[in-house]
């Protein structure tokens, strides 16, 4: 092992040396500090790009999924089967071991749910339309006397139109 005397006789021997070492070093470590810098730097705007594409994918992924579940075709098939759900519950529930009035609560909320539904829904499935004729619109040979007639229609889904769409 040197002694502090060796070690002092060194430096003064090789101070040039010992200075361009010192330099060096002392510039490696400014240089160091500076990509530092650099590389936080990039990371940082890396980080507000990655955080700006994923915030613009969000957005359009939420806008595309609002859209596709606010569609009025999809909203008409979601009542539709609903409805039907609701219908095969009320269907269980009549054929069910029950008291009556227990039979008689689930066809009223049957029958409550297709008036709310319809209510909002203009182009309801379950709502029955009423056609008025009256003899003046009908040709006179066909027509049986001057009386209003009404006529009741059920308009329900038809299965073709489901399946062709999908």
């Amino acid at each position: 092992m040197a002694t502090d005397e060796e070690i002092n006789r060194f430096v003064n021997d090789n101070r040039e040396l010992v200075e361009r070492m010192m330099a060096v070093q002392k510039e490696n470590a400014e240089m160091a500090k500076a990509i530092g810098k650099d590389v936080i730097k990039l990371g940082f705007e890396s980080t507000y790009i990655a955080a700006d594409f994923a915030r613009r994918k969000s957005e359009e992924f939420f806008v595309k999924t609002y859209k596709m579940i606010t569609n009025p075709e999809v909203q008409r098939h979601f009542m539709a089967s609903g409805l039907e759900f609701l219908a095969g519950l009320t269907a269980l529930a009549e054929n069910a071991p029950m008291p009556s009035f227990m039979r008689e609560a689930a066809v009223g909320v049957q029958k409550n749910a297709r008036a709310a539904a319809c209510t909002v829904n203009e182009n309801c499935p379950a709502k029955a339309k009423r056609i008025q004729a009256s003899a003046e619109e009908t040709p006179a040979e066909e027509a049986p006397s001057e009386e209003v007639s009404t006529v009741e229609i059920r308009s329900e889904p038809e299965p073709a139109k489901a399946e062709s769409a999908q």
